[in-house]
């Protein structure tokens, strides 16, 4: 019997950047139902948990959230975990990201999101689309007292590309890089990610990786497949991420995720 799922949001259950409203109400009615058949319910995104929050207001309190790519893991309101980066190691990452010019940052904290401006594709990107808490404080490595989870970099369809030639390969062995749609390369403690956000709370809720379920699209999601006996690529997935996966569902347009919940539901 399955006991935990778990779902991506971005690009699984909506489109990139879609803020409260935009998903289908009839996840609220099924989520309910599951938990009253002992079957809790996970978000697991980059998205802090404000935004993740508002997406899934009806039931907000209802289920557990492990955000900004796995770095904070929360049940209901409760924080159960933070890792985070040392702060010399976020404030060189935030150097050497300043060297893609093209790209823009944000740093993610356990209370709210830091950028550069107000005045900026990012910010307005952050507070219109996902419903943001986010704050432009000028100078990132000098004005965030914030403890920092997560470094990322930002270009609206070109952030895989602007960061392969060098940034990834110097980074790569020191933290854990992924990549979140065409727009985001998230930066995070080497002990952190989804999959240690998904094997923490399997632990704490003694629940097997066969008792669980994951939907996903990215390669930040990936990981959490090998915890998980039923894992689903969304059709709109990335094709590694197809062949990670042990089903292909619909994608997000159709409520492809919502589709196999019903079925869950009724096999219960």
């Amino acid at each position: 019997m399955i006991r935990l799922i778990v779902s991506d949001v971005d690009g699984t259950l909506v489109g990139d950047g879609q803020g409260e409203g935009s998903l289908n109400p009839e996840y609220y009615s099924v989520i309910r139902r599951l938990s009253g058949q002992g079957v809790r319910f996970m978000v697991c995104s980059g998205r802090q948990r404000l935004s993740i929050a508002k997406l899934f207001r009806p039931v907000e309190n209802e289920i557990c959230y492990a955000c900004d790519g796995g770095s904070l893991v929360f049940d209901r309101e409760k924080l159960l975990y933070a890792k985070v980066l040392p702060r010399e190691t976020a404030c060189a990452i935030i150097r050497d990201a300043r060297e893609i010019p093209p790209c823009d940052v944000m740093v993610c904290g356990t209370e709210r999101a830091y950028c550069r401006s107000a005045d900026s594709e990012l910010y307005r990107w952050m507070v219109n689309g996902y419903g943001y808490d986010i704050q432009a404080v000028g100078d990132l490595e000098k004005n965030i007292k914030d403890d920092i989870v997560k470094v990322s970099l930002y270009h609206h369809d070109r952030a895989e590309e602007l960061t392969n030639p060098w940034f990834r390969p110097k980074w790569e062995d020191r933290i854990k890089l992924t990549l979140a749609g065409i727009q985001w390369l998230d930066c995070v403690p080497k002990d952190a990610g989804k999959g240690s956000a998904l094997a923490f709370v399997q632990e704490h809720f003694h629940i097997a990786p066969s008792e669980t379920m994951v939907f996903g699209d990215n390669q930040n999601d990936m990981e959490m497949f090998a915890l998980a006996g039923e894992s689903y690529a969304v059709e709109n997935a990335r094709e590694e991420v197809k062949r990670a996966a042990s089903h292909i569902c619909p994608g997000y347009s159709e409520d492809g995720v919502l589709q196999i919940l019903q079925k869950v539901l009724k096999n219960n």
